[in-house]
């Protein structure tokens, strides 16, 4: 039966070319605004390289200290010795990768420039700082040599991992590993080269990664009892199971009281971590995201399928004694709204692929505007590249079919039930 629907539907295609060339034009057009949004959230939000553990991952990037004595506080990311004594003494994370803020580092570090002894050229990098762990949660294809140690990062020594151009721009053909480098006024080795990161993944963006132990204007705010609490560090933190969440926030809770009990001037407060998609949706909207990414494709979704649907129920019409004859020999309702279900799904596929095609070109050439994670005033977020693993996916697939079926829903199973709940006698009169 399903067989000669689809017969029958590539016969009316055949026959109204101009009708078929409209809707599926305008599915398309509706369809690629739509996966436009559904594309750039996938890539923001999947397991993509070297981030492999985003469903699984939390943040804890604001600590706020109190003085007791005033009603001032201090509020910024994670001090060293609060990385230290709260985040190094939780046992519920699989592991914990401790990095300097993107956002803050620029401002209190200022420009870096980095160039080879004896070298002309003082190109001017990204820089994150971080520790042993932040090799462990992600996953980083090194070109050569390999990521510091823990005992290299706890001594403090000097130990730089860079991305190929970069080490390519600075060494040329020559292997980078071992070599020594400037960092401003500071001599770094290089412990290893990776191939280079999109800005996608902001977790991780840098073109050129230290062991944050050896940069001062983090390991000496140490020191004050403020500084050490709320500082220039951000804790991501791995789970073993996104379920966990509740139980990290409870015992983070009593580490901070722990912690708290510790200090003499102040105390500290902190947020419950975020998760990933919390943590992202959070930075673009705050707490309505939800509501304005659903009202924005609802959009999307019911203005176009307002206009098909009028197609659709002109379409339809002139079919109306055909479909009298077939309720006179017993077709049921179900069956010729299935009927006409397909037939319109056979016209909204090649409208799918060509929507999701679009989406794919939209998505590429707003890349910057669509993709970049946050708001940063220094352009922190990096050069946004894509690669096809980002975007031929099952997933993305699976969206584009679902938006067909939803548009499919919208914009013709109205029109089509005002005709097949009709009167017999009357369809056949038509």
């Amino acid at each position: 039966m399903y067989k000669i629907y689809l017969k029958q539907a590539w016969a009316l295609i055949r026959q109204e070319r101009l009708f078929s060339l409209i809707y599926v034009v305008g599915t398309g057009l509706a369809i690629s605004m739509v996966m436009a949004i559904a594309v750039a959230y996938h890539i923001r939000t999947a397991n993509i390289a070297p981030e492999v553990h985003r469903d699984r991952m939390c943040y804890l990037q604001n600590v706020k200290y109190e003085w007791k004595d005033t009603e001032g506080n201090y509020k910024a990311a994670c001090g060293p010795r609060f990385v230290k004594e709260v985040i190094g003494n939780l046992s519920v994370p699989a592991d914990v990768a401790v990095t300097t803020s993107s956002f803050m580092l620029p401002f209190v570090y200022g420009d870096v420039f980095m160039r080879v002894p004896g070298g002309d050229e003082s190109p001017k990098v990204r820089l994150k700082g971080c520790d042993d762990g932040f090799w462990r949660v992600y996953r980083f294809s090194f070109v050569e040599g390999r990521p510091f140690t823990k005992e290299e990062f706890l001594s403090g020594v000097p130990r730089v991992v860079l991305c190929r151009s970069l080490a390519g721009r600075l060494f040329g053909h020559e292997a980078a590993a071992g070599q020594t480098v400037w960092l401003n006024d500071l001599e770094y080795t290089v412990s290893g080269v990776v191939e280079d990161v999109s800005g996608v993944t902001a977790d991780v963006y840098a073109e050129a990664w230290v062991t944050y132990s050896s940069l001062s204007v983090t390991m000496d705010q140490a020191l004050d009892e403020r500084e050490g609490a709320a500082g220039l560090l951000e804790a991501n933190i791995l789970l073993a199971d996104a379920s966990d969440l509740p139980a990290l926030s409870e015992e983070l809770r009593r580490q901070v009281r722990r912690y708290n009990s510790g200090l003499s001037e102040g105390r500290v407060v902190c947020e419950d971590p975020l998760s990933y998609a919390d943590n992202l949706l959070a930075a673009l909207f705050g707490p309505e995201t939800y509501i304005v990414l659903g009202m924005a494709l609802l959009l999307f979704l019911l203005v176009p399928a307002l206009n098909l649907s009028g197609l659709s129920a002109s379409r339809i019409q002139e079919r109306v004694g055909e479909l009298g004859i077939r309720k006179a020999f017993g077709a049921t309702r179900a069956t010729l709204m299935g009927q006409i279900f397909l037939e319109n799904m056979v016209l909204m596929l090649p409208g799918g692929v060509a929507g999701l095609l679009f989406s794919y070109g939209l998505v590429f050439v707003f890349r910057d505007t669509l993709l970049v994670p946050r708001f940063n005033l220094l352009g922190a977020s990096g050069e946004v590249f894509l690669s096809p693993g980002m975007l031929l996916n099952m997933s993305v697939f699976a969206y584009a079919f679902g938006v067909c079926v939803v548009l499919n829903l919208l914009s013709s199973m109205l029109p089509a039930w005002r005709i097949v709940r009709g009167n017999i006698t009357e369809a056949l009169n038509e």
